[in-house]
């Protein structure tokens, strides 16, 4: 399943923290560097572990596997919450 940004999210970035805003103005959420780095990298095209295979090389102490799961989970949660869409393939 691929993600991408759910519309209308406003984004501000305050030392490598990003600062999402949702649409409604209802739910705000402040991400450390490393998931601004996710949220960089959400275009629609790459799913979970394709995303934290782009982004592997910017850790020496974590493996794949272990950001692959992180990045899953962390995608889950931005879905609950109505700032990540997943995007059916076809």
């Amino acid at each position: 399943m691929m993600f991408r940004r759910a519309d209308n999210v406003v984004k501000e970035v305050v030392d490598e923290r990003a600062f999402l805003l949702d649409q409604r103005g209802a739910e705000m959420i402040v991400l450390n560097p490393v998931g601004t780095m996710v949220w960089d990298a959400l275009d629609g095209a790459r799913d979970a572990d394709a995303i934290a295979a782009s982004l592997v090389d910017h850790f020496d102490e974590v493996s794949l596997a272990e950001l692959e799961r992180d990045v899953r989970e962390f995608l889950e949660e931005l879905t609950e919450i109505g700032l990540v869409v997943a995007v059916n393939q076809r």
